[in-house]
């Protein structure tokens, strides 16, 4: 009876949790161009604990604990790259703690900023993000920045350059085997650039499909996946839903009995996601997660 009690208070605070990691977002007001240093300013009204999340024009924030934290504004001069250069964060205002918890740096231009505020009532929180320039490449091996300055000049690569170059940009986000990567070469564009087509079985068995367009110089121009627009980088949010879907499938129960939480990334762009999820019999199930750069699950383990 009394481990019961103990597994039904920790399902209960598994519903409040879930129930509280809904997503909430916002887009920025834009006031600048998008050359020269950058700077996010956001503004924000917590009780508790929340995770504020800003990934290029877009912020959302995640309860953590506490009553509904709100936005107040989110402003930027211009959208946070992926790699962004000399980033720094900056707590402003608020009677609490404010800390830098995700670096846009090791996690494909994700900044997230977690605010805890240890006394009642809402208060307001405000905070800077800044960097000096940057880019958006996905990162990785595959794109090859060097070689312009290197004496290659405009000097456009070979079919077998533009292949492995689209193989490793797929090996490193989609955090796939080499060996499970078959790629063909589509054709070149007028203006030298390359499309490199892609099959690949990821963890889960699943065979995925799509194409890289890699520019003359050697660099990841575009990656797509069949079957949808050119895709950036899912946010943690849409990670922790997507682990918490899976595990209700896995072990055939409500979404509403899993709780997710973040855990240690690989560091190539995909998320570790940790869950613990009450089966059917009352029993506490625990596992992980992987999924991937673009929001697909990769490997789920019990």
């Amino acid at each position: 009876m009394k481990q019961r009690m103990v597994f039904g208070l920790m399902a209960a605070l598994a519903l409040g949790t879930v129930a509280m990691a809904q997503p909430r977002t916002i887009r920025a007001t834009m006031t600048g161009g998008g050359g020269g240093d950058g700077k996010c300013t956001f503004e924000v009204e917590v009780d508790g604990a929340a995770e504020v999340e800003i990934h290029g024009d877009t912020g959302s924030i995640r309860q953590l604990s506490g009553q509904k934290a709100v936005w107040r504004r989110l402003v930027c001069n211009q959208p946070l790259p992926n790699n962004p250069a000399d980033f720094r964060f900056q707590g402003i205002d608020g009677r609490g703690r404010q800390e830098l918890v995700r670096d846009p740096n090791q996690s494909g231009g994700v900044a997230v900023i977690r605010i805890s505020d240890p006394k009642g009532g809402a208060e307001g929180y405000t905070g800077d993000i800044t960097w000096r320039g940057g880019n958006n490449d996905w990162g990785g091996t595959g794109n090859w920045n060097g070689r312009a300055g290197e004496g290659w000049g405009q000097q456009r690569i070979s079919a077998n350059e533009a292949m492995n170059v689209c193989r490793n940009q797929v090996v490193q986000t989609r955090n796939v085997q080499r060996g499970r990567v078959a790629v063909r070469m589509g054709k070149f564009e007028r203006d030298g650039d390359s499309t490199v087509n892609f099959t690949f079985t990821n963890a889960m068995g699943r065979t995925k499909t799509g194409f890289c367009n890699v520019s003359r110089t050697g660099q990841i121009v575009q990656l797509q996946m069949e079957g949808g627009a050119n895709q950036g980088r899912a946010s943690l949010n849409q990670a922790l839903d997507t682990c918490q879907d899976e595990a209700a499938r896995q072990w055939g129960i409500g979404r509403e009995n899993v709780r997710v939480q973040h855990g240690i990334d690989p560091g190539n762009g995909s998320y570790l996601i940790n869950y613990q999820a009450q089966d059917r019999g009352q029993r506490i199930r625990t596992g992980t997660c992987r999924v991937s750069a673009i929001g697909e699950m990769e490997a789920f383990r019990k």
